[in-house]
């Protein structure tokens, strides 16, 4: 237990980076008390360890810690770096990036690493930054992206029937989406129904978006790998 006065989470976030010595992914969590914070720390080894989640209730912030490089327009900057995102429980994120010799911080933030915080405390994140049916046409090109891809050598290309049948049904809100992916009638990948039920929309939307392909890029893959028809029926010719 370490003694402090009362800290922003800025000033947290780099006295903390100070005390987590091992270059290993933790889940850091604070419990602050009138004149001193606790730390906890418990290792994590895959997102399962993270996902399904949520920490205890006297935890007044919650981060994630692990090593990392630091880049600046495509460059390496500092090739061994830890960091500490963290997020308090009444406040915006802030990243701690201790570089060795001098900690930075900087503030804010948003994406698939704050999405994970604030499921890790019970708070809502930002709402999904496309509509429903984009998400699902994006699913539904890597289905057949990965349909190519898996069918043996010499096989023939998908027809308009064979991408039908993998065709995500229509919805009508986000909300229609997770109770698909929750109740197992959605397949998405890297989403099981549990993590689907922890997740909510903008966090759902982030995370399987950040695990697949450019849709740009699975398009100008599938205008290679499909028949003209079969582009046609996609409205890709």
């Amino acid at each position: 237990m370490a003694r402090c006065p009362v800290l922003s989470t800025s000033e947290l976030a780099e006295r903390l980076i100070t005390l987590l010595g091992p270059e290993v992914p933790l889940i850091v969590g604070v419990v602050r008390h009138r004149r001193a914070f606790q730390v906890a720390r418990e290792p994590i080894w895959a997102m399962s360890d993270i996902i399904g989640r949520t920490v205890p209730e006297c935890w007044s912030a919650v981060g994630l810690h692990f090593a990392g490089q630091v880049h600046r327009q495509s460059v390496i900057e500092a090739p061994h770096t830890r960091l500490l995102h963290l997020l308090s429980r009444d406040g915006p994120p802030v990243t701690a990036v201790d570089r060795g010799d001098h900690v930075e911080l900087l503030d804010g933030g948003e994406g698939l690493l704050t999405d994970l915080l604030n499921r890790l405390l019970g708070q809502a994140t930002p709402p999904p930054t496309t509509n429903p049916m984009t998400f699902l046409s994006h699913i539904w090109i890597n289905r057949i992206l990965t349909t190519v891809l898996e069918r043996p050598l010499g096989s023939p290309s998908p027809t308009p029937h064979d991408v039908t049948l993998i065709c995500p049904d229509p919805v009508d809100s986000w909300a229609q989406v997770c109770d698909r992916c929750a109740d197992g009638s959605l397949e998405i990948p890297g989403v099981s129904p549990g993590a689907a039920r922890w997740l909510d929309p903008g966090s759902l939307q982030r995370l399987v978006e950040s695990g697949l392909p450019d849709p740009v890029e699975i398009v100008s893959d599938l205008t290679e790998l499909l028949s003209t028809e079969t582009l046609e029926y996609m409205g890709l010719d």
